[in-house]
């Protein structure tokens, strides 16, 4: 069968309708790249170079947007690089978002959260968290955000909080016997993993929007010094607990049931309580994280740089036995890593093609009108930036490579941080009015099987994300202006 191009009867008749739609997706934008690399219709704006550019890019695209049941995610980056090797593109140039700083802090922070769920530390942080508290949907909402504050300050992996969380959740749905689909259980399970994915953006390891945010802006002139720690913190940790709250308050009022949970603290004490003795492990997991994130923090003070404390921190639970030879293959998604490389490319290959500034020409005038009215520049982008998400399920990793370009006028014309657009981009990369949106919607909702919530509610959910995320700009553009981030 593996030779085989044909489908057997069995295979064919599990091909449905929606399958056939994802197939004619990407044939669309593999036709579309063709035509652009075949008959290059921005010529002379654009030259052969930058023409097979936009063709591999269009190409991967189709294959992230429409090709994830039967591709990894890796496949349409291998795919990216295959075509412009093949182009002739110099092999630094391709692989180029391979070397960048930004890679080598995310493979050992992928493995700092391989340590949380493989020494049960994360396991034991949750329950101690829920322990501390009478239960009551307040109680339990006020735990996932200090649960999901913990955990992000020890990895950025959102995939490992929400390993960790969605079952914790789950077993707290059965306990207090709620059934699937009612506003419970659902807002149990989407409380605990809205909080993983929101709050650890206030920071540059909270989540992987940090490490993302470094290689885009280090591969684009102007940008290259933009990111810190500290200057991440100013521009995004108010956005970050703004919206926490007032996402935490919309659920709480809009899908919260009226009855109260009827469970006992003990409890909750005895789960705790009944977890193996810390070991020795775990012990060293904690302590390293723990100085690892101390250290990030105060990198102005030391000066030691963000890479090389996070690999001396790798060494380390390499050192001590909580990370093995046998977990360098299997400890984390290397698809991601592969994925995570090849975006990281495309604004250095953007650049040096002449993609960038063709780009820039042909929408500069719209920026530059819309800019000099910050407010409104920002509305619209938001709000224009939510609705491309649902064309752009790589959570606008790819869109960013052709935003890129207009950020340093964006900074040098109109006085807008980076930054600040940046945060822009992350409310909209999160979003989640449907599963296909967002891969960890996918990821909690294969975790919690049939306890999960509904495509209704979930689309509520995401509907009420939007409506905080309009009320947070609100209320964060008069920060920026007071700290200078808008000038």
């Amino acid at each position: 069968m593996a030779n085989d191009l044909s489908l057997s009867e069995p295979v064919a008749k599990k091909i449905n309708r929606a399958d056939l739609l994802h197939l004619g997706g990407i044939f669309v934008f593999v036709l579309a790249g063709a035509y652009i690399g075949l008959f290059k219709p921005f010529a002379p704006g654009l030259d052969e170079q930058g023409h097979i550019v936009l063709m591999a890019t269009l190409i991967a695209v189709g294959i992230w947007v429409f090709g994830g049941k039967w591709i990894p995610i890796a496949g349409g980056g291998l795919v990216l690089l295959l075509v412009l090797v093949a182009a002739g593109m110099k092999y630094s140039l391709v692989f180029n978002g391979f070397a960048y700083r930004s890679l080598w802090i995310l493979i050992p922070a992928l493995f700092f959260g391989f340590a949380l769920t493989a020494t049960g530390l994360g396991r034991r942080i949750a329950y101690w968290v829920i322990s501390l508290f009478k239960p009551s949907y307040l109680t339990l909402t006020v735990s996932w955000v200090i649960i999901s504050l913990l955990l992000s300050a020890l990895t950025p992996s959102i995939t490992v909080r929400i390993a960790i969380v969605i079952p914790i959740a789950v077993a707290l749905a059965e306990i207090c016997k709620l059934q699937y689909g009612s506003r419970g259980s659902a807002f149990i399970l989407l409380v605990a993993w809205s909080m993983v994915l929101i709050p650890g953006t206030g920071w540059l390891t909270g989540s992987l929007w940090g490490p993302m945010g470094i290689g885009f802006f280090g591969s684009t002139p102007g940008l290259e010094n933009a990111i810190t720690f500290n200057s991440w913190i100013k521009a995004l940790l108010l956005p970050a607990l703004v919206l926490t709250v007032l996402f935490v308050l919309l659920l709480y009022k809009f899908m919260k049931p009226k009855e109260n949970i009827k469970l006992e603290r003990e409890f909750f004490r005895s789960e705790y309580q009944a977890l193996q003795p810390m070991s020795f492990r775990e012990k060293a997991t904690l302590i390293i994280l723990a100085i690892t994130f101390l250290m990030l923090v105060t990198a102005q003070i030391h000066r030691i740089p963000d890479v090389a404390i996070c690999l001396g921190a790798f060494i380390l639970l390499m050192a001590l036995g909580v990370i093995g030879v046998k977990d360098i293959g299997n400890g984390i998604s290397w698809n991601l890593v592969i994925f995570f490389g090849a975006v990281m490319g495309l604004n250095a290959i953007f650049q040096e093609s002449g993609v960038s500034g063709f780009l820039g020409k042909a929408f500069t005038p719209l920026v530059s009108s819309l800019a000099v009215h910050p407010w409104l520049f920002l509305f619209i982008a938001l709000v224009f930036l939510f609705l491309w998400r649902f064309l752009d399920v790589t959570q606008l990793f790819t869109t960013m490579a052709f935003l890129l370009p207009f950020m340093p006028m964006l900074a040098d014309d109109f006085g807008i941080h980076p930054l600040v657009f940046f945060s822009i981009v992350i409310m909209a990369g999160n979003c989640f009015f449907t599963a296909y949106q967002q891969p960890f919607v996918i990821a909690a909702e294969s975790i919690a099987g049939k306890a999960s919530w509904t495509a209704g509610q979930l689309r509520k959910a995401g509907i009420l994300y939007f409506a905080a995320c309009l009320m947070t700009l609100a209320v964060c553009i008069p920060y920026w202006m007071a700290v200078g981030l808008i000038r």
